[in-house]
């Protein structure tokens, strides 16, 4: 599939340009997808299947008019704009970016609340679905959530904690970068969803015994995510809880938090709790 590649160097790096892949082949999945693992460099079926999942598209008539949206919008030049900001002031990590217009169906759970925008990060590349309603400035805090995963991830390395507690400690730091850079009112709606109370119980009796769960147990997502007795994106609430109240604390911004641990953040909130009761 190298006719379908964007011609450059042998490791692309910062906004890839899918509008090209997609001009040529949107409704041949096969194509797409092997593009994509050539771009980031993967031969991981198992990437697509989770890309699929978080928001990938599926080729129909209302995806295509997301589309021929996000091409009169050119989402790719604004989206080069949020790279260079943050890049620089976060001296976050030269990584690839893809962009695809969002699925329309079968994701429920990720898109219950928010049916505009989803991505995905990791240490090494970058993924953005949207859809044709996206503001610039919904695109920027979709930008800022997941960059600052990649960042995060970057930085912390191998001290990263692959546990419940890094976890959503993770989603908490991310999302306050949003409130930092781009508003409260571009907040996700999990972040407000219930009562501090609320969140404070739930952290006291689910979370912090359950601090050190590890990523592949099966209660890990689901304390993340919600289900069964616990509200949709519980884990990223507390999270969110967590890491607001230790920033508003200790009076530190976004730049100073990506240094520090998620057990640093999760046991300064022990200690306000219990000084509480």
């Amino acid at each position: 599939m190298h006719n379908l590649m964007k011609p450059g160097s042998e490791r692309k790096m910062g906004i890839i340009r899918t509008d090209k892949w997609l001009d040529e082949s949107f409704g041949d999945m096969r194509k797409v997808e092997d593009c994509i693992l050539e771009a980031v460099h993967s031969k991981e079926q198992a990437l697509i299947e989770t890309l699929k999942k978080t928001g990938m598209y599926r080729p129909n008539k209302r995806t295509k008019i997301i589309y021929e949206s996000m091409k009169d919008t050119d989402i790719w030049e604004k989206v080069d704009d949020y790279y260079q900001k943050y890049k620089k002031a976060w001296e976050g990590p030269d990584i690839p970016v893809l962009i695809f217009p969002i699925a329309m169906e079968g994701l429920g759970f990720f898109r219950s609340a928010q049916r505009r925008k989803s991505g995905l990060a990791f240490i090494d590349k970058l993924f953005l679905f949207v859809s044709a309603e996206i503001t610039e400035k919904e695109l920027e805090a979709l930008f800022v959530h997941e960059y600052h995963h990649a960042t995060r991830l970057s930085i912390l390395g191998d001290r990263m904690e692959n546990n419940l507690g890094g976890s959503i400690v993770m989603e908490g730091l991310a999302e306050y970068a949003v409130s930092e850079y781009c508003g409260i009112q571009y907040l996700a709606p999990w972040t407000v969803k219930h009562t501090a109370d609320d969140v404070r119980s739930r952290l006291k009796s689910n979370y912090v015994p359950n601090i050190e769960l590890e990523r592949d147990d099966p209660l890990h997502n689901r304390l993340l995510f919600g289900g069964g007795n616990m509200p949709k994106m519980a884990g990223y609430e507390a999270g969110y809880r967590i890491v607001k109240d230790y920033a508003e604390y200790k009076g530190v911004k976004t730049k100073a938090l990506f240094f520090i641990s998620a057990k640093e953040i999760i046991g300064h909130w022990e200690e306000l709790a219990e000084r509480a009761d």
